[in-house]
This record gives C-alpha cells, sequence and structure tokens, in this order.
C-alpha cells in the first residue's frame, strides 16, 4: 500500500474546475481536487483527505503563480480549514461565472449527451457579489454559538461574517454576549433557519437535534448509514425564535 498523503504538501499546476468547488491537479499518477486555487495557477498544496483511491482532497496554501482573475477573497471565513460557504469568493464574478459555465457544459455533454453552450448570468441587484442569499441554516456548537460547518466537517466556524447573506441577517447571534443580551440561549446540536424576506423581515427558528439511539450509539456500515439518514429526516422539534417563522417571497411586483 503507498504512502498515505494527508498532510503532505506539493507544488502543482492547477487545471479546470469541477463541480464541488474545486480545481483539479495532477502528481504523481494521482488526481488532486484542490480547493481555494484557480485555473492556470501553481500552487503548493496541502493534502487534506487521503482514502487510498485514485484521488485526494487538498487546499492550495500559497499561491506561487496567481491568476490575473485571483482578487481579495470575499469571504473571510471560507479559507484553508474555514467554512465550506463560498468556494470561489478569491476569483472575480466575470470569471467565477465563466468557470460555472463551463462546469454546466461539461456536465451536459459527459452525463447526457448534449452538446451547448451556456451562460451564466449575474443575480439581479448583487453587482458586488454579496447579499444574494436570503435564507442560511448554521448549526450550533457545544457552547450554544451558531456557525457555519467547516468544509466537509462537522466541526463549526462560529465567525458569522459570511457575506452571501446580508449581515443583518446575523444581528444579536455574532457573539456569546449578543445572544444573552437578546435573552436567548440556543440548544448545542440544533440548527437556526435564518430567513430574510421581501418585505424585509428577519425570521429565525431553531431546528431541534435529530435523536439518536438510546444507547447513543450507531452501528458502522450500511444499517448504520440507514439508521443516520432516517433520524436526519424525521420530524424535528422547531421553535420561533425571531419574526413569525412564515417568510413573504414576492416574484417579480407581484
Amino acid at each position: 500500500m503507498s504512502e498515505n498523503w494527508t498532510d503532505h504538501t506539493y507544488e502543482v499546476d492547477l487545471g479546470k474546475p469541477g463541480h464541488g468547488g474545486f480545481v483539479v491537479a495532477r502528481h504523481e499518477g494521482r488526481v488532486l481536487f484542490v480547493r481555494h486555487g484557480l485555473p492556470g495557477e501553481r500552487a503548493r498544496v496541502r493534502v487534506t483527505e487521503d482514502r487510498g483511491g485514485s484521488f485526494v482532497r487538498a487546499d492550495a496554501v500559497e499561491i506561487l503563480d496567481p491568476s490575473p482573475h485571483r482578487i481579495d477573497p470575499l469571504c473571510p471565513i471560507s479559507g484553508p480549514g474555514g467554512a465550506g460557504c463560498c468556494d470561489f469568493s478569491h476569483s472575480s464574478l466575470e470569471f467565477q461565472r465563466e468557470m460555472k459555465s463551463g462546469i454546466v457544459a461539461e456536465q451536459l455533454r459527459r452525463i447526457a449527451g448534449i452538446e451547448r453552450d451556456v451562460q451564466v448570468e449575474n443575480l439581479p441587484e448583487t453587482g458586488d457579489g454579496t447579499g444574494w442569499r436570503s435564507r442560511v441554516r448554521l448549526a450550533i456548537d457545544e457552547e450554544g454559538q451558531p456557525g457555519y460547518h467547516r468544509y466537509r466537517s462537522h466541526g463549526i466556524v462560529t465567525d458569522l461574517r459570511c457575506p452571501q447573506i446580508d449581515l443583518d441577517a446575523y444581528a444579536g447571534l455574532s457573539s456569546p454576549s449578543e445572544i444573552a443580551a437578546s435573552g436567548r440561549k440556543f440548544t448545542p446540536g440544533s440548527e437556526l433557519q435564518i430567513v430574510l424576506d421581501a418585505d424585509g423581515a428577519r425570521h429565525i427558528v431553531e431546528i431541534a437535534p435529530a435523536k439518536v439511539s438510546r444507547t447513543g450509539r450507531v452501528s458502522p456500515g450500511r444499517r448504520g448509514a440507514t439508521a443516520r439518514r432516517a433520524a436526519g429526516s424525521a420530524a424535528r422539534r422547531e421553535t420561533v425564535v425571531a419574526g413569525t417563522g412564515r417568510a413573504i417571497e414576492r416574484v417579480g411586483s407581484r
């Protein structure tokens, strides 16, 4: 069995983007799915996951030859080791759309056998690439603090500065002192669904943790995976924390 590459660093040339927020590189006969890079760059990457197959996952930790499309990241929490919220915030918006167009066209060609040019358009009223989401779901950590999951991890980043949604959505939630001042207390393991509706109102619903077996253990393998899926899809108690819990969504002028 070959040596496990986890935590090893390599210098590689980054190729085309793939579905999932990464670009593809190759090293010693293996494929690397690299986050935080851009096509055409040369980077030093650190392997974050190696399960022994033909590919590994890695983060670009140093850009040796940057792309002309690289910008200062719009999202301050999604860098290497950070949250999994913003895949390409280090790219210009125009190049992000170009990459996404190529990814969709390739999927159509490879999966459906359809040859078609694809154009990804800019979202209206989001000229700077921020504030385009109207809802987010945050996890609650062991201290009762909301945050985003780290990429491919159960770990939680409690820095609430992801700009995909208007930062007003996080008001009163950004620190333990803010939460305490509001009189709120969240259950570890629960989730917060935050929605900004078309009338500007904010709605927050706390979704209770999924129930586990009485022993607190789930068996490994296929049976365990089935049990985990069942627990995740089971009805969970919901508590309205702010607003009414019913958002108004307007389409056009209606």
